[in-house]
């Protein structure tokens, strides 16, 4: 294992959201922590693919998950970045007995708790695929959607997993509860004028690495509203966006709960705001 510390001069940054090579170093020189790595050999040529799976006291539905992509792909030459924040139930420890010495996989241990979005934003500004998904730890969206999404990647760039695409297959329902408060919450963006999605928080997503950096390396919000952030910045930089179906299942242990919800809500209205006011507006971003 080799310590990177981040507490070294970043690439100068002309303030372009394009600047690929400076975003990820600025973004880690901020955080001014030094993080452990489990890092494969690198190479110059970037992998086609890169996956990031944001965790916080996971020791349970974690390692189970890594088992099944690394039987599920075992030969693609793909990068897995697993992006823990914070635990108290040794969920590091078990990702990499899981992870087995596999190169492909990346830990980064994040040395705070502040939130999915913090955590998925860490991964997908230091992924380096073409195309990045980002995606739960249970892997309640099967792996076999990858491939599908992958049909797409010419087309557009940016892939929104939805559950309430009229071909989206639910497999297990949601407490009547949290089904309610996810459309309620749903309703209130599209009502507001946020979003047209018909699901926002789905967490099975895929970027282009251009809109990636762009896109995450502007991103504020660092609990569950980071969705609806992202997906709102991705649209005023013009970047074309695709909802896609998807099968899902709904997996005990979610960390999301009423307050978190309604914090969430909260989150992607400011965020509404605040992107209106700083960014310019592109036109017909969503196919």
């Amino acid at each position: 294992m080799r310590r990177l510390d981040f507490n070294k001069p970043a690439t100068q940054n002309n303030g372009d959201a394009n600047n690929h090579d400076a975003w990820p170093w600025a973004f880690f020189e901020s955080i001014g922590h030094v993080i452990e790595l489990n890092l494969p050999a690198m190479t110059n040529q970037a992998p086609r693919v890169s996956i990031v799976i944001p965790a916080k006291n996971e020791a349970v539905r974690l390692p189970p998950s890594i088992r099944q992509i690394r039987n599920t792909f075992p030969d693609e030459a793909w990068e897995f970045i697993i992006v823990i924040e914070l635990s108290t139930d040794g969920t590091e420890q078990m990702v990499r007995e899981a992870i087995g010495g596999d190169s492909r996989f990346v830990v980064i241990a994040n040395p705070v708790a502040r939130g999915k979005g913090y955590a998925v934003k860490t991964g997908m500004l230091r992924a380096r695929g073409d195309l990045i998904f980002f995606m739960d730890a249970d892997l309640s969206v099967p792996l076999g959607y990858i491939p599908e999404f992958l049909k797409h990647a010419e087309a557009v760039d940016v892939l929104v997993g939805s559950r309430r695409h009229p071909e989206s297959i639910i497999r297990v329902h949601q407490s009547f509860t949290r089904e309610l408060s996810g459309r309620m919450f749903n309703l209130v963006l599209r009502l507001a004028g946020i979003t047209r999605l018909a699901d926002t928080q789905c967490g099975f997503k895929a970027f282009r690495r251009d809109a990636a950096q762009a896109v995450f390396s502007k991103l504020e919000q660092d609990g569950f509203g980071f969705d609806v952030e992202a997906l709102l910045l991705a649209s005023q930089f013009g970047f074309r966006s695709l909802e896609l179906p998807v099968e899902w299942a709904d997996v005990k242990g979610s960390k999301v709960s009423f307050l978190s919800g309604f914090e969430a809500l909260r989150d992607a209205i400011l965020a509404a705001r605040r992107i209106k006011r700083k960014y310019p507006v592109h036109a017909n971003s969503w196919s």
